[in-house]
């Protein structure tokens, strides 16, 4: 099933896309989008962030890496025993931000790619990756499961969001953060995720897709291959 998110959830990340406008206007400058960087990924880390300030921390911090990466700087540590940031990129900090690449392999079953993930820590699922979903989905009895388990709260639950399907018609879903979802050895936090119907499956949308710096399908290897920055 393919969803497609309507504008009436855009105020869910709402600081993504301000983030964005604002990183347009100070494209000249790297200081002040490494700043910007470097705050919202503060929040976007931050074990004390509502549901809502973390999605949006998260969006505006992997916006920026998009935006940093085009002016031709990398992220790495500044020496070898020092801690990870952005400079311009030379052959030493371009050989450290490869580090943010990564390969995850896939299962081909009925025409799709299947991967499997774990998502807040501990439970794991597969998913088919969907390019046309607007968000991550997993079935109701994955979010129950979670639910008791303990990983999944009432505070990340983001109240309801209207998609459209393939056909043209429209159902209501359930919206929430998921903490993190690991694929291969790459975690991202604070995504936005959808809770879909029982016994349907997960997919793999463009709230997870679209975060990363890039993606590509290897039909030989039976792999996905992508970028992450905000991965370590």
């Amino acid at each position: 099933m393919r969803l497609t998110a309507l504008p009436l959830a855009a105020l869910l990340l709402a600081p993504a896309g301000h983030a964005n406008a604002q990183a347009t206007d100070s494209a000249t400058d790297p200081g002040q989008v490494i700043s910007r960087w470097q705050a919202a990924n503060a929040t976007c880390r931050s074990p004390t962030a509502t549901a809502v300030a973390g999605v949006g921390a998260c969006e505006q911090r992997d916006t920026l890496s998009k935006l940093l990466a085009q002016m031709n700087y990398c992220y790495g540590p500044a020496d070898k025993a020092g801690p990870e940031t952005w400079a311009a990129c030379g052959a030493r900090v371009l050989q450290d931000s490869v580090r943010a690449r990564t390969t995850a392999q896939f299962q081909r079953m009925g025409g799709v790619f299947v991967m499997p993930a774990v998502i807040n820590g501990g439970t794991k699922a597969y998913f088919i990756v969907d390019s046309g979903a607007a968000n991550v989905q997993i079935p109701e009895e994955v979010a129950e499961e979670m639910k008791r388990a303990g990983t999944l709260a009432e505070s990340d639950f983001l109240g309801q969001r209207r998609f459209t399907l393939a056909d043209g018609s429209a159902l209501q879903q359930r919206v929430f953060r998921l903490k993190s979802l690991q694929i291969g050895d790459r975690t991202m936090e604070n995504v936005l995720a959808a809770v879909g119907a029982p016994r349907s499956r997960a997919l793999l949308g463009q709230s997870f897709l679209r975060r990363l710096s890039w993606w590509k399908i290897d039909n030989v290897k039976n792999a996905m291959e992508f970028e992450f920055t905000g991965s370590f």
